[in-house]
Formats: structure tokens, sequence, C-alpha cells
């Protein structure tokens, strides 16, 4: 994944335009899962994403949109998922 920026991180006008949403989306999902999603910031406050942060909005928009999910049940669901992940890293 290269940003126009070649950086490997894409800016929100990028990442709205992948995933299929909009900026008002992103910040709003940004603060509703504010324990999954943290996009790194630039010196002067800018949003960049990486792949992990990109992978995981396909993922809440998936549940959210074609699976009906509420926006707790994809809490939920992406909870369970972070603590199974970190029980077989171990």
């Amino acid at each position: 994944m290269e940003g126009n920026n070649g950086n490997g991180y894409l800016k929100v006008r990028e990442v709205c335009e992948l995933v299929g949403i909009s900026p008002h989306t992103l910040r709003y999902w940004e603060k509703e899962f504010t324990e999954f999603l943290q996009p790194k910031r630039t010196p002067g406050g800018h949003r960049l994403y990486d792949d992990h942060n990109l992978r995981r909005l396909l993922e809440i928009k998936y549940m959210l949109k074609d699976k009906f999910y509420s926006i707790k049940g994809v809490k939920v669901y992406l909870s369970k998922k972070t603590h199974f992940a970190a029980k077989d890293a171990k």
C-alpha cells in the first residue's frame, strides 16, 4: 500500500475512496472505535492510515453494512477477536 506521498500511509481522502465512506463517517467511526482505530498524526494534525487501519475500517464497514451489526455489536466482535488474537500470540 502506497499513498500519494510514497511513505506507506494513506490520507483521509484516499482511505474514504478505498473504503467507500465519507470523511464524516470516517471521523465518526474513529470516535466510536478508538480502541481499534489509531491513525498516525502528522505534526500538523492530519490523520494518516496504515494497512492495519485500512483493513480494520473495511472490517467495520462489512460488519455494519453487510452483516447489519450495531455499533455495540461490532465493538463486542472486535474485542473478542482482539482478545483471542492476543491469547494465540502467547
